[in-house]
């Protein structure tokens, strides 16, 4: 029996299946009526088994349709994220090879041979019914879902119909999914954790979802309150902002809240517990394997772990020979088991290196207990080695966490010529850099503490929700220096012209700076410029000149001007700039580096500490370089 035949059998004709936000409730009666008369609607634009169809959809009833339609003729959905480009979109659509592209009604222009449809013109109404089969091959491609593509080109993992059942199904067993349970639904549909965690959960179950629009705490709590809701699931986002929420919501009906997509901090568990006297359950999968891993419904669901193998799945922790570590000892997390996907769309030698010996080779470190827990300890693409030592960010986050105004933290590695790797973190909140170092080297070894602190506003998330610590790493990594030539001549032009406009309010004249750069550059003046490079952009540029101190009755080096460009600000580049500066002038015997700002202009002091200079630079600041900065 097909997947979609074998579910839709369970379920009880006259019970709701979804309860919209805005359209009346739907039965599962309904539901199927649709979604045959949607598959006449598929074979309409020529569909078959074996095709794939790729929808960019808004989180509604047509994409739910659309999904299970094609499921039950054989066909694979294609799902993408709506905030994809036209570039992105056209890549994904030709690399899946797509017959059909469903999109919703906003401007859209895709190049390439797929045809393209709006959800609009998906008429369904007055369509007959089609006849759809009885019976498909297990493996039968179900789902063509690319993962974000975050150490590369996505890739397309290819799930069958095998592994979805076979993953929802576990989930099943082990939540207690049960046909009287309410689901509230806030998360995105195109992701496996919305549409096959969540949304497959209540369908197999024959249960009840209840779709938010979006996720909003209050919209949540309220949705509870309203359905007498049982289950919900969330990523650690939704989470911490539910614990922000202020009031007392009634919660009474609950007998499961869920998270994964991205660790869960201990202390927010421990929070939500002791606020909501509701104990998180959290889990761990992927795409490519589905959720494998899950804290027990009954029993201790422990604050920073992920629980045991669900029913079927076998789990191993391997060093990097592949041979299994001992207890308490950190290794790759490798998993085998029937909701193993067939493999990445069309890259062999990389589903080889994934999937190879059976087994997937997740990329996650992670260690078991003498209870069997499953402790996550990062990406092995995050794991920093600084001097030769592991760090692993999840340790160090969790003690910097507890800081107090600290609301988010991620830990990082970037690039260093002594260490190798650098620890580096990026704090959202009010924090002093000092401070908060201070504070994590009570708890932590020196080498596992943050050598740089770079407070922004929001910390980068995919989709999911996930920190993505790739962007981190390259906005943050520090800048090559080397000397300005002749190439520079605009970009240096334009520094000028900027900096002058943000420091002192003057207009220069390019054409007059232009002439007394190329001076610079041809060597006709006393002066030089060092430029600061990150993925082959210039994001920096400083001017030295030669200057005697009044102090010493010595030559120093002035540093004449500095600019950073505005979104590579507080990243390193001044520090990079002045630490070139300082070595260039120690190879050419010049005995220290002088920088003056007038401590009346606050315009240019504000400039300045934009850029990433310390108090140290203002007024009159001379350092020699046999004495501290």
């Amino acid at each position: 029996m097909s997947l979609y035949q074998q579910v839709r059998a369970t379920w009880r004709p006259d019970h709701t299946a979804v309860i919209h936000w805005s359209e009346p409730p739907l039965t599962y009666a309904a539901l199927h009526r649709r979604v045959a008369q949607t598959a006449t609607w598929l074979r309409e634009q020529g569909i078959r088994g074996g095709d794939v169809v790729a929808l960019q959809l808004p989180r509604g009833l047509p994409f739910l349709q659309l999904h299970l339609a094609l499921l039950a003729l054989g066909a694979a959905t294609l799902p993408l994220n709506r905030q994809y480009t036209a570039a992105e979109v056209e890549f994904l659509v030709a690399d899946a090879g797509a017959a059909l592209l469903v999109v919703g009604d906003q401007p859209t222009r895709i190049a390439g041979e797929v045809v393209v449809r709006r959800v609009s013109e998906v008429h369904i109404d007055g369509l007959a019914e089609a006849d759809l089969p009885d019976a498909l091959d297990p493996e039968t491609l179900a789902v063509l879902c690319y993962t974000s593509g975050t150490t590369g080109r996505p890739k397309g993992a290819r799930i069958p119909q095998r592994a979805l059942e076979a993953c929802v199904r576990a989930l099943h067993e082990a939540w207690g999914w049960r046909r009287d349970d309410v689901l509230v639904h806030a998360l995105p549909l195109f992701h496996i954790h919305g549409l096959f965690v969540a949304q497959w959960g209540a369908l197999y179950a024959g249960a009840t979802a209840v779709w938010l629009e979006r996720f909003d705490a209050g919209a949540v709590f309220e949705a509870i309150a309203r359905h007498r809701a049982t289950v919900f699931m969330g990523v650690p986002t939704f989470y911490h902002r539910l614990l922000r929420h202020p009031g007392e919501p009634d919660l009474s009906s609950m007998r499961l809240f869920t998270s994964g997509s991205a660790p869960l901090p201990a202390s927010d568990h421990e929070r939500f517990a002791a606020r909501f006297g509701e104990r998180i359950l959290e889990r761990y999968g992927m795409t490519e394997i589905g959720i494998v891993l899950s804290n027990p419904l009954d029993g201790e669901r422990r604050p920073g772990t992920v629980g045991h193998p669900l029913p079927g799945v076998r789990l191993r922790i391997t060093d990097e020979a592949g041979n299994d570590v001992p207890v308490g000892t950190v290794g790759e997390v490798r998993i085998a088991g029937p909701s193993l996907f067939e493999g990445y769309h069309g890259l062999p030698e990389q589903t080889e290196a994934a999937i190879g010996d059976g087994w997937m080779h997740t990329g996650d470190l992670g260690r078991l207990d003498d209870d069997g827990y499953v402790t996550l300890v990062g990406r092995r693409s995050d794991l920093i080695i600084s001097g030769g030592l592991n760090v692993y960010p999840p340790e160090v986050e969790a003690v910097l966490r507890r800081y107090p105004g600290v609301e988010e933290v991620a830990v990082f590695g970037v690039p260093h010529a002594d260490l190798g790797e650098q620890v580096r973190v990026a704090v959202v909140g009010e924090v002093d850099a000092t401070a908060l170092v201070r504070f994590g080297r009570e708890e932590l070894a020196a080498f596992k503490c943050p050598r740089g602190v770079h407070r922004i506003d929001a910390l980068p998330r995919n989709a999911m929700g996930k920190v993505q610590k790739n962007v981190l790493r390259a906005r943050y990594a520090p800048p090559t220096v080397r000397a300005a030539t002749v190439d520079d001549l605009e970009l240096l032009v334009a520094g000028n012209v900027a900096m002058a406009e943000e420091t002192e309010g003057l207009a220069l004249d390019a054409a007059i700076v232009r002439r007394g750069v190329g001076a610079v550059l041809r060597g006709e003046v006393g002066a030089r410029y060092l430029v600061a490079e990150r993925d082959g952009q210039v994001v920096g540029q400083m001017m030295l000149t030669t200057e005697w101190s009044d102090w010493r009755a010595t030559e120093v080096w002035w540093i004449q001007s500095v600019h950073v460009v505005a979104e590579s600000r507080r990243t390193g580049v001044f520090r990079a700039l002045y630490d070139a500066a300082e070595s260039l002038a120690r190879e050419h015997g010049v005995p220290g580096l002088r920088l003056y700002v007038d401590q009346r202009n606050q315009r240019a002091i504000a400039t300045y500490e934009a850029l990433g200079m310390d108090g140290a630079h203002y007024a009159l600041y001379e350092h020699f370089f046999e004495e501290s900065p």
